[in-house]
C-alpha cells in the first residue's frame, strides 16, 4: 500500500506527537546516516541499495495495507506501562496525552518466558481483529533465508578438503536489539503507539526489513572485509580488538570494525568464540566435523510433534505454524525430516487467519508422527559430509549411477559395473514423466545400497531438473512424497549419503552406449 493512503487519516491535530516523534528520530539516528552508498558501488543491485538507504533515512514501511475504510482510524488495547530501559534507548517519544489521534493504533504489550527462567517484554502485533500483522500479507515477507549450521558445516568441510590438519575455532559476531534498530517511516510509527521510533520486534516485517539492512552489510564484509556473522577461522589466527581489550579471531575483529565504521552496536558478552560452540541452539565442533542435538532438545521436540499429530482434532493456523517452523528448526541437524512437512505446508498454504481452524488430517499425522518416530532414534548428530557435492571430478569411493524414464519404460545403471536395470512402467500409476523418474530414482537407490558398504557415498545422473531439485531438497509435493519417505528410510538405515546432478539426455544416452558389453537385468520397482 501506498503511503499517501495512510496519509488520509492523518490531520493537522497530531502536530504535538509529530514535534515529539521528530526530536526522537534525530537522535535515533545515530548510526544510520553512515551507511552510505560509496561502500557499496559495486553492488549488482543498485535499486535495492537506494530502496534500504532511503529506509535508512526516511524509515521502513513494512509492506502494509492499512485498510483504510475498512478498518477503524484508531484501535487501542490497554497494556501495562513500559520499563525505563526501552525509553533510554529513545524507543520510546515524550508523553502526548491519554487520547490516540487519528491513525493511531496501540498493540499489546506482555511479557513471555525465556530460557533460563527470565521473561521479555514484547509488543503482541498479531492481538485483536484489527492487528498489525493482519495489515502485512505474508506472500511480501516470504523469502528470507536464515542462518543455518549446514551452510556452516558445508564451509567447514571444504576448508578441510584443503586442509586436513588445520585445528578451527567457531566464532559468532551478534547486533545488539536488531531489530529496533530500524526506523519505521512516521506513518507507521503511528500504529506502533506503545514505541514510536523503534522497528517493534513483533511486527511480521521486522525480519525481512532487518535483513535487507544486514544483508548489504554482509555484501560488504564478504566482498571487502569479511565472510558472515558467524563463521569459524584457524585456531591461532587471532587479533587484539581495543574497544573490549582482548584477542579475538581476526576476521571477527575485523567485522567488528566494519560495525564500529557504520554505528552498529554490539555487547561484548554476546561476541564469543571457541571449540566446541553453541550456534543456533546447535553445538557444532569444527575439529571433529559434527553438529549435535541435545538429547532434551530433541526429546522436546518429539513431544511437541506427537502432542500436535492427533487424529480427529483441529489446530489453529499460528500453531500448525509454530510446529512447522520447529520441525524445520530440526531440519539443520536432520535434513533427511523435510519429506515430514509436505502435508502441512499443503495444508497452511495461502491462509492468512491466524487464528483460524484446520483439520489435521492423515497424510499430516503421518508424516509428522513419521518424523517424530526418526529423530527419536537418531543419534542427534550431524556429521558434515565427508563428500563436497559440487566438487568435481568425485572421490573414487562414490558410486555412480546413470537414471532415465520415459513413457515406455525406466533404467537405471551402473557404469563401473558395467552392469544395468530395465523396467516397463507400473499400472494404475500418474500418467506423469516425473512420478515415473522418480520411481526410478527410487529403485536405483533400493538396489544401489546393496551395492555399497556402510558410510559411502552414492552420485546419481539424470536429465529432470524437476526431479533433482526435489530429491536434493526432500521437498516434493504431496504425490511425491511417499517416495520421499521410502527413500530416507533405506538411506538412513544403510548410512548411505546421495546427491543427484542434472546432465542432458543425450548425455545418458552416450553413457549407455559407450558401456561395451552392458549387462542388462529386469527390475521391480518397490
Amino acid at each position: 500500500m501506498s503511503v499517501a493512503s495512510v496519509e488520509e487519516v492523518i490531520d493537522e491535530e497530531i502536530a504535538p506527537w509529530q514535534r515529539s516523534l521528530n526530536d526522537s528520530i534525530v537522535q535515533g539516528q545515530r548510526f544510520r546516516r553512515r551507511m552510505t552508498l560509496l561502500t557499496l558501488a559495486n553492488h549488482p543491485n543498485p535499486l535495492f541499495i537506494q530502496s534500504v538507504c532511503q529506509g535508512l533515512h526516511e524509515g521502513f514501511w513494512p509492506w502494509a495495507d492499512t485498510q483504510v475504510g475498512i478498518y477503524p482510524t484508531t484501535w487501542d488495547i490497554p497494556s501495562p506501562t513500559p520499563s525505563s530501559k526501552p525509553q533510554r534507548a529513545f524507543l520510546y517519544s515524550k508523553n502526548f496525552g491519554p487520547d490516540l489521534f487519528p491513525g493511531m493504533y496501540s498493540m499489546l504489550i506482555h511479557a513471555v518466558p525465556k530460557e533460563g527462567g527470565k521473561y521479555c517484554l514484547v509488543t503482541n502485533h498479531s492481538m485483536s481483529e484489527f492487528s498489525l500483522n493482519s495489515m502485512i500479507a505474508k506472500e511480501d515477507i516470504v523469502g528470507v533465508t536464515l542462518d543455518n549450521v549446514q551452510d556452516l558445516g558445508d564451509a567447514i568441510h571444504e576448508y578441510h578438503h584443503l586442509d586436513p590438519n588445520g585445528e578451527l575455532l567457531i566464532w559468532k559476531a551478534d547486533v545488539s536489539e536488531a531489530y529496533r534498530h530500524m526506523l519505521m517511516h512516521s506513518l507507521w510509527q503511528i500504529k506502533q503507539v506503545v514505541s514510536f521510533e523503534a522497528n517493534i520486534f513483533g511486527g511480521h516485517a521486522s525480519q525481512c526489513i532487518f535483513h535487507a539492512f544486514m544483508s548489504l552489510v554482509i555484501w560488504i564484509a564478504a566482498f571487502i572485509y569479511v565472510d558472515d556473522s558467524f563463521s569459524f577461522a584457524r585456531f591461532n589466527n587471532l587479533s587484539f580488538y581495543v574497544k573490549y581489550r582482548k584477542m579475538l579471531p581476526t576476521d571477527m575483529v575485523t567485522l567488528l570494525l566494519l560495525w564500529d565504521e557504520l554505528g552498529i552496536p554490539h555487547e561484548e558478552r554476546k561476541q564469543v568464540f571457541g571449540s566446541p560452540l553453541p550456534v543456533i541452539r546447535f553445538e557444532v565442533d569444527p575439529n571433529l566435523m559434527k553438529i549435535s542435538l541435545k538429547e532434551d532438545s530433541k526429546q522436546a521436540l518429539v513431544q511437541e510433534l506427537c502432542s500436535f499429530a492427533r487424529y480427529k482434532q483441529k489446530q489453529s493456523l499460528r500453531d500448525s505454524e509454530h510446529i512447522a517452523g520447529s520441525l524445520n528448526w530440526a531440519l539443520n541437524i536432520c535434513p533427511h525430516l523435510c519429506p515430514g512437512l509436505s502435508a502441512l505446508y499443503a495444508k497452511t498454504k495461502g491462509k492468512t487467519n491466524s487464528k483460524g481452524m484446520l483439520w489435521i488430517n492423515h497424510s499430516i499425522i503421518e508424516e509428522l508422527q513419521w518424523a517424530a518416530y526418526l529423530l527419536e532414534h537418531s543419534d542427534e548428530i550431524y556429521l558434515v559430509k565427508l563428500v563436497s557435492w559440487p566438487f568435481l571430478p568425485l572421490p573414487s569411493n562414490v558410486l555412480e549411477v546413470f537414471c532415465d524414464a520415459s513413457g515406455s519404460g525406466m533404467g537405471f545403471w551402473y557404469p563401473y559395473l558395467n552392469l544395468g536395470f530395465q523396467s516397463g512402467l507400473p499400472e494404475h500409476s500418474p500418467i506423469q514423466d516425473i512420478f515415473f523418474e522418480a520411481l526410478c530414482v527410487a529403485s536405483a537407490i533400493h538396489d544401489a545400497v546393496t551395492q555399497l558398504p556402510l558410510n559411502r557415498h552414492l552420485a546419481m545422473y539424470m536429465d529432470s531438473l524437476n526431479s533433482v531439485y526435489m530429491f536434493n531438497s526432500l521437498a516434493g509435493e504431496p504425490g511425491f512424497n511417499q517416495i520421499l519417505m521410502d527413500i530416507v528410510e533405506v538411506i538412513l538405515a544403510f548410512d548411505v549419503d546421495f546427491h543427484v546432478f542434472h546432465i542432458s539426455g543425450w548425455r545418458i544416452a552416450e553413457a549407455m552406449h559407450t558401456s561395451p558389453g552392458l549387462h542388462i537385468l529386469p527390475f521391480q520397482p518397490p
